[in-house]
């Protein structure tokens, strides 16, 4: 049973993910690893947190100044009424 929340990764989210998870040598294969320590680790912690409700979004992005992933919740609309 899915909890209801969904995910949104903005392009410089992606484009960072994918070059992190991207090697000469072994192609995409370490794109999974890269997938869980960028953006499962972090979604987790968020939902242990309970940061993150029924119809929430998470929202991706990479921050270029610091050179790493953020991540925001962005509450939904039944939510933000109550």
């Amino acid at each position: 049973a899915g909890l209801g929340y969904s995910l949104e990764l903005t392009d410089a989210a992606k484009d960072f993910v994918a070059t992190k998870g991207y090697d000469i040598q072994f192609g995409a294969r370490p794109l999974k690893r890269a997938i869980q320590k960028y953006l499962e680790d972090e979604m987790a912690e968020m939902i242990i947190r309970a940061s993150v409700g029924e119809g929430d979004t998470i929202v991706v992005d990479f921050d270029k100044d610091k050179q790493e992933i953020v991540t925001n919740v962005k509450k939904s609309e039944s939510a933000a009424e109550a």
